[in-house]
C-alpha cells in the first residue's frame, strides 16, 4: 500500500497551526471527557500529535493508512495505551468499544467508503456507544470556500486525495440510522465536532 503521505508526514502538522492555530485541535478533543475507562477506537488519527497532552487516558486501537504517519504516532503517543494498526479498518467480532473517533478523516474518503465504514463501525461499538466525528463542513463565507477549494487542490495533488468537495456527513450518517446527539462549531461554523449513536 502507497504512503500518500510520506512526504506531508513532517509537515502537517506545522501547516495545519500555521493556518488553523489550536482550533483543529480543540475541535479534536472537545468531547474527549471521561475517557479514562473507555475502549477507544481512533480511525485516520495521523501523527497523534494533538491526542498527547491526554495520551496517559487513552486505551484500544489506532489505525491509520499512512505508515510515515502511524510511526509518528507511535512515538507522540508512547505514554497511552493504545495498539496501533497500520491499514483500513474491519471490524472484528466480539472487539467492541466506547467511542469511535473520526476525526479529519471523513472528508477524505468518497461517499460509498464512509458508508461501508459506518456499518463496520456500527459492528464494532457498545450497546450505549458513540462516534465523535470532527471535520470540516461546508464553508460559511467567501475566504472559507477560496480556502477550501485550495486545501482540497494541495491534497489531491499531495496526498492523491480523490474527493472534489466536502461530504454530506449528516445525510450519510441519517440514511444509515446514526442519531445525532451533540455539536460544537469551530472556525466560524466551518469545522464541526459532532457525536453519533446508532439509532
Amino acid at each position: 500500500m502507497k504512503d500518500h503521505y510520506s512526504l506531508l508526514a513532517p509537515y502537517y502538522n506545522s501547516l495545519t497551526k500555521l493556518v488553523f492555530g489550536n482550533e483543529l485541535k480543540h475541535a479534536k478533543s472537545h468531547f474527549a471527557e471521561n475517557i479514562s475507562n473507555k475502549k477507544i477506537l481512533i480511525i485516520g488519527g495521523g501523527d497523534g500529535l494533538d491526542y498527547r497532552d491526554f495520551q496517559d487516558q487513552l486505551a484500544g486501537d489506532y489505525w491509520e493508512i499512512s505508515g510515515s504517519m502511524l510511526n509518528r504516532a507511535k512515538v507522540n503517543l508512547a505514554e497511552s495505551k493504545l495498539t496501533f494498526c497500520l491499514g483500513y479498518f474491519q471490524a472484528k467480532p466480539h472487539k467492541l468499544y466506547d467511542e469511535i473517533w473520526l476525526h479529519f478523516v471523513l472528508d477524505t474518503m468518497q461517499d460509498d467508503e464512509i458508508t461501508v465504514l459506518l456499518q463496520e463501525i456500527k459492528k464494532s461499538l457498545t450497546a450505549e456507544g458513540r462516534i465523535h466525528i470532527a471535520d470540516f463542513f461546508e464553508p460559511k463565507n467567501a475566504y472559507q470556500r477560496f480556502l477550501n477549494k485550495g486545501m482540497i487542490t494541495f491534497f489531491r495533488i499531495a496526498a492523491n486525495h480523490r474527493r472534489t468537495g466536502i461530504p454530506d456527513y449528516e445525510q450519510l450518517l441519517f440514511a444509515e440510522h446514526w442519531q445525532k446527539s451533540s455539536e460544537k462549531e469551530f472556525v466560524g461554523g466551518w469545522v464541526k465536532a459532532q457525536l453519533w449513536q446508532s439509532g
